[in-house]
């Protein structure tokens, strides 16, 4: 009952953002039209001809509804520009911002609990607080000026790393780094908060108490202080799926980022909306799965309700 009970909020939540961004584009100014054929000079007439054969003179609840008809027909719409389905250019995409977001994943999982255990266990104050300073650099300075640095220092000046465009392993290193970097900053803290919270627990002095070695006193700690990072790193992973394009932009790399921007651009409302939908029900998807993991994992939740 608790899984579906997540499943349908999660559908809920997915459902909203859906028709938020629906909204907010029928309220922002201009379309697809003006952003294409506008700007070569088509004359008015033409333009409306094209917009009444699009649908986007439909009346604002005849378009949701249609787009909604879509959605749960699996059938997306077609780019107002190109005439690619959308499902088609989600797809070309998702494998790039995957595999750079999973990569990502990796590496601000790694750097994040790494700073986060000492930054709460550390009996050294020096690399307590260097922990800290890391983790709030991470969070506080803008991706774009990482990213900057990371291409002048290891592309420009040392000559060891590409740093734009290219396919391969050697190309995807600068961008996982400095993506993985900046997502370990909320990692990092909260496996310090919740490190600390459980050093502080009962079963932990008793342990102490008993004689047990420092690093098995460790171990008591970590399996509890550990736990609610499932949920952190899940909702990372949702905003990485979902938010690469200025990583994505800034080293010229494919994927679901570049497609939005230029759907953006160009205000193609069927590729905009594609886009936020997959995103939204693969973040509210992945968020349901892991809280459901985190009560299967976490002993004190199985009565819960």
């Amino acid at each position: 009952m608790y899984v579906l009970r997540r499943l349908v909020t999660a559908l809920a939540v997915a459902w909203l953002a859906i028709s938020l961004a629906f909204v907010a584009l029928r309220w922002a100014p201009g379309d697809a039209v003006d952003a294409t054929m506008g700007r070569a000079g088509v004359p008015p007439e033409d333009l409306e001809a094209r917009r009444d054969e699009l649908g986007l003179n439909d009346p604002v609840w005849r378009q949701y509804g249609a787009y909604l008809g879509g959605i749960v027909r699996g059938e997306w719409g077609e780019s107002l520009v190109s005439g690619q389905p959308v499902r088609e250019m989600i797809a070309q995409s998702i494998g790039a911002t995957a595999v750079l977001a999973l990569s990502a994943l990796t590496v601000a999982v790694v750097l994040g609990i790494s700073l986060g255990i000492v930054a709460g266990v550390s009996s050294w104050a020096g690399l307590r607080y260097g922990a800290e300073a890391l983790a709030s650099l991470a969070l506080s300075t803008p991706i774009y000026w990482t990213a900057t640095l990371v291409i002048y220092l290891f592309t420009v000046v040392l000559d060891v790393l590409p740093g734009v465009g290219g396919r391969g392993v050697r190309y995807l290193i600068l961008p996982a780094c400095v993506l993985g970097f900046h997502t370990a900053g909320s990692i990092a803290q909260v496996t310090a908060s919740s490190v600390r919270q459980a050093a502080g627990q009962d079963f932990v002095w008793t342990a102490r108490a008993k004689g047990l070695p420092g690093l098995d006193v460790l171990d008591h700690i970590l399996r509890v202080g550990l736990l609610p990072i499932v949920a952190v790193v899940a909702l990372q992973f949702g905003f990485l799926l979902g938010g690469t394009v200025i990583t994505e932009m800034i080293f010229v790399r494919q994927g679901l980022g570049r497609v939005l921007l230029t759907a953006v651009d160009t205000r193609d409302y069927p590729v905009i909306q594609g886009v936020v939908a997959f995103s939204a029900l693969v973040y509210s998807l992945i968020n349901a799965l892991a809280d459901v993991l985190y009560r299967l994992i976490d002993p004190r939740l199985e009565g819960a309700s």
